[in-house]
């Protein structure tokens, strides 16, 4: 990734979390007998988004799967052709995100794939 890109990753990350960090301040000035728990109930969902967003940034820190040519298709072998951009929503336990990854479809056997696979 270049320094550029990581500056601005970065930059967007400190962003959110400034946001986030004033949000749940502002939250806990309006809920000031609230509990352990509850304080965890409003930051869980921040931090779930928060996370999925540098989940994101490191996933595509080395490109989005894309390739000059060459994409063999695991299930018959024969070169696949490359269809643009597709964006997958990735459930994950630390954090939700939507990856806009290379696509690639298999004019042989109709198969696709959507690297990392």
């Amino acid at each position: 990734m270049s320094s550029q890109k990581q500056s601005d990753a970065q930059a967007e990350l400190q962003r959110q979390f400034e946001g986030m960090l004033a949000d749940l301040q502002a939250w806990r000035e309006a809920h000031p007998e609230a509990t352990l728990d509850e304080i965890a109930n409003e930051v869980t969902p921040r931090r779930r988004a928060l996370i999925g967003v540098l989940l994101e940034h490191l996933a595509l820190q080395h490109g989005n799967g894309s390739v000059a040519e060459g994409v063999v298709c695991p299930g018959c072998g024969a070169t696949m052709r490359y269809k643009g951009e597709a964006a997958k929503g990735v459930l994950h336990l630390e954090g939700d995100m939507s990856l806009a990854r290379a696509y690639y479809h298999c004019p042989h056997c109709e198969r696709g794939l959507f690297p990392p696979g």
